[in-house]
């Protein structure tokens, strides 16, 4: 199954120039997202903002955590083009995220950012070890019904891009220039919440290193993890991790994970992450629960900031399948 994935990513190789161009048409489903989101994170600031296009409506993200406070946009949703948080994309890697209004109750901010790419992007379908994929697939029984299944799964493009971002904020009067390392996530096809069990995404950047963990559990996969590490040798992409499933899945936020990440170079990384604060998010009429959390890292003795992000179905029966966790290979 390995060989015949990557065959078929030699065949369907990944176009950054088509993605990057990428809209939605007025006619697509509802279902259909087109997703930017930036994560930024320093010593004594974090910031995270998402917009996520919708024929029908806008899923806004848009937070701050500074001075030990976390401030964020309560409203969710908005209709279709009302969104006040502005992605652009300015031309050569660069992108513009804006936002002018209220965070809690009463906090005012008026922010402009650019982004500017240091990395090559990353896509999640064709430079990941087709080994995850695979693995993933050998846990459950094929059959046409899976194959199907398959195709509301592989048909989302994802990618991301470690760069910087830089620019200026004024938070209740009080005015701040920031230059602060980040990565930003595109995908765009369908995403239909519901049908996803469970997931778990660690991202810590830095200059020194960028981590990605992603865990990912559907009906048609109960486990899919896929991830990279970029150090000072350059980028390199995760075999396998030993990440303690039972410690997600209980259905809440995990104060402390620790895992070691197996790396395509040979060598053993260990990741812990704390979580320090974080806003929940609900989609699709609270059929997903998303808890967005700003972490400290720890990742090869090296400490910085980044995501925990994980996220439940409503239905706790669902989660990883309900399958027997010691029995799912790894």
């Amino acid at each position: 199954m390995g060989k015949a994935i990557e065959r078929r990513n030699a065949q369907h190789p990944f176009d950054f120039s088509y993605a990057e161009s990428y809209s939605l048409d007025a006619t697509a489903d509802p279902l259909v997202n087109n997703s930017y989101y930036f994560s930024a994170h320093g010593e004594d600031m974090s910031i995270y903002a998402r917009l996520g296009r919708r024929v029908n409506m806008e899923e806004t993200w848009f937070a701050l955590y500074l001075d030990g406070k976390m401030y964020s946009l309560k409203q969710e949703t908005f209709p279709a083009g009302k969104a006040p948080v502005l992605v652009e994309n300015k031309g050569n890697g660069s992108w513009t995220v804006s936002y002018e209004g209220v965070l809690n109750e009463d906090d005012r901010i008026s922010f402009q950012g650019t982004f500017k790419p240091r990395q090559a992007p990353i896509d999640f379908t064709t430079n990941m070890p087709s080994s995850r994929m695979a693995t993933g697939m050998a846990n459950e029984r094929w059959s046409r019904g899976f194959f199907t299944q398959l195709q509301a799964i592989s048909g989302q493009c994802h990618y991301e891009q470690e760069g910087t971002l830089e620019g200026t904020m004024t938070l209740n009067g009080r005015t701040l220039d920031f230059s602060l390392p980040c990565v930003r996530d595109h995908s765009f096809g369908k995403r239909d919440w519901n049908y996803m069990n469970n997931h778990l995404w660690l991202m810590a950047v830095s200059d020194p290193v960028q981590l990605n963990y992603s865990l990912v559990s559907y009906p048609a996969i109960s486990v899919l993890e896929v991830g990279n590490f970029r150090d000072a040798a350059g980028q390199h992409y995760m075999l396998s991790a030993d990440l303690d499933f039972q410690q997600i899945k209980g259905g809440s936020v995990p104060a402390e994970l620790a895992l070691n990440v197996n790396l395509d170079d040979g060598r053993t990384i260990p990741v812990s992450a704390r979580v320090l604060a974080g806003v929940t998010y609900r989609f699709q009429e609270g059929r997903y629960i998303l808890h967005e959390n700003i972490a400290r890292f720890t990742i090869d003795e090296t400490v910085c900031r980044g995501i925990l992000e994980i996220g439940f179905n409503a239905d706790g029966s669902r989660l990883f399948n309900h399958r027997a966790l010691e029995g799912i290979r790894r």
